[in-house]
């Protein structure tokens, strides 16, 4: 009867056939290195993700120009991302685009308040947004970026046109500042 059962004998040795493997005493260093990459791909990936993930999904939202001067708020919240109307001395202007210069806007040549260019160009916008996302309803969300010399004349007609367009949800773009004549210390009122 043969054995089942054997002795083990070594792994390493005469029998596998790689020359690194080998216990064969006094061999010389190999001069090329391997170099497992999958490591490094997997840190380089992780790097990636951490560094999409901490900055936030908003970002800027606003490209303010040299021409306009935001007013200062206090009490501030986060925009979302919506359309942006700028109202600059010069220009009325949609997501960057010029619609018509500002000192157009008056109640002689638009005794009823709305600006024809400018709902055309918001109508436009909404229809876009109803197009390619016809699962959602519209939210009618516009931010309204103005210069502090532009006239209240000029932001009320830019506000009437919003609202003719279906734009309902008038948000301001105001910079972060300080409370001016406000205390913060319940304690300092005399």
């Amino acid at each position: 009867m043969a054995k089942l059962i054997q002795k083990p004998k070594k792994v390493l040795g005469s029998s596998i056939h790689l020359k690194f493997a080998k216990h064969a005493g006094h061999g010389k260093a190999s001069p090329v290195a391997d170099l497992n990459v999958t490591p490094m791909v997997d840190m380089l990936t992780m790097l990636v993700i951490f560094l999409l993930m901490s900055f936030t999904a908003s970002g800027e939202i606003l490209f303010v120009t040299k021409d306009i001067v935001m007013p200062k708020a206090f009490n501030t919240v986060p925009l979302d991302r919506a359309p942006v109307i700028a109202l600059s001395a010069e220009a009325i202007a949609m997501e960057g685009q010029a619609v018509m210069r500002t000192g157009e806007a008056n109640e002689k040549w638009y005794p009823d308040w709305r600006l024809p260019p400018l709902v055309r160009k918001l109508k436009d916008i909404a229809r876009e947004a109803r197009e390619l996302n016809p699962d959602r309803p519209f939210d009618g969300q516009v931010i309204i970026q103005s210069d502090g010399k532009v006239p209240f004349s000029v932001v009320k007609m830019v506000m009437t046109s919003c609202a003719e367009a279906g734009f309902f949800n008038v948000n301001f773009a105001v910079q972060r500042g300080p409370a001016v004549g406000v205390q913060t210390d319940p304690g300092a009122a005399e």
